[in-house]
């Protein structure tokens, strides 16, 4: 069995038959061919990034199907399900939470003052990458009708781990909330753009403290991001990043302070 299911969070590990049923490559397939129908899902700029590799797609948060467009998307590319991080919440949602259970996903505790939660999930997500899985992070933490902030946490992960992040712009998704029937809500055309990664180490010899590398790196992602999204752009800066005191410590990563990964 996938040993990525060693560091999951054993309150949301799912059975081994459903795991291995969602898991199975027929599903995989059943999965992606969907998607590619319903919602017209292409992907640009494959040649930009070279696979196969390891790396964190960052992307925008324009709709509520964003994670399984991206996970499809990067199944096209890789070949793979990437790891993924999600609201703590949606694991409760039928049916979509035993299916994100089995893929699996990270979950984070979005609720004020569980910064104890936030460590733990981004300690998670450094193992994963460090054991050569990709990881897909909707950046901006939450779905927004135009682009927003951007979070540290996949700076700080691809500083701390040295995999460099792809930054992911999802173009036509926000039209389907608006104003259409149920059926038409499924179906779409959908392009995921993917742009040059971006190499941590780069930005780490610019020079600066970890808090500014942090900040320039998340700046240059949604900068990326930006540059293709099919919707407003709003002035935003980078958020506070309260990840200042991360070290990491051999294979470990440890965080002193809390996270805004994925809020």
């Amino acid at each position: 069995m996938d040993n990525r299911y060693k560091v999951v969070n054993p309150r949301y590990a799912p059975s081994r038959f459903w795991r291995a049923f969602v898991c199975s490559r027929m599903v995989q397939r059943v999965f992606v061919r969907v998607f590619r129908r319903l919602f017209g899902l292409h992907i640009r700029n494959l040649d930009r990034v070279p696979f196969p590799g390891t790396y964190i797609f960052s992307a925008n948060h324009g709709s509520h199907y964003d994670l399984f467009l991206a996970l499809a998307a990067v199944h096209i590319a890789t070949g793979k399900i990437a790891v993924s991080t999600v609201w703590d919440g949606a694991y409760s949602i039928p049916i979509i939470g035993g299916i994100l259970k089995a893929v699996p996903c990270i979950a984070v505790d979005t609720r004020p003052g569980q910064n104890a939660a936030r460590r733990k999930a981004l300690r998670e997500m450094a193992a994963h990458l460090r054991a050569g899985r990709s990881l897909i992070i909707g950046s901006e933490g939450e779905r927004r009708d135009e682009l927003g902030e951007f979070e540290g946490g996949a700076a700080l992960l691809s500083l701390l781990t040295h995999v460099k992040v792809v930054p992911v712009s999802v173009r036509g998704v926000q039209e389907l909330f608006r104003d259409l029937s149920w059926p038409n809500r499924y179906r779409g055309n959908v392009e995921i753009v993917l742009h040059a990664p971006l190499d941590p180490v780069e930005f780490e010899a610019a020079g600066g403290s970890r808090k500014e590398v942090v900040a320039r790196l998340t700046r240059a992602i949604r900068d990326g991001v930006a540059a293709d999204v099919d919707y407003a752009v709003g002035n935003a800066s980078v958020k506070s990043q309260p990840e200042k005191n991360a070290v990491v410590h051999g294979n470990r990563c440890n965080l002193s302070d809390g996270t805004g990964a994925n809020d």
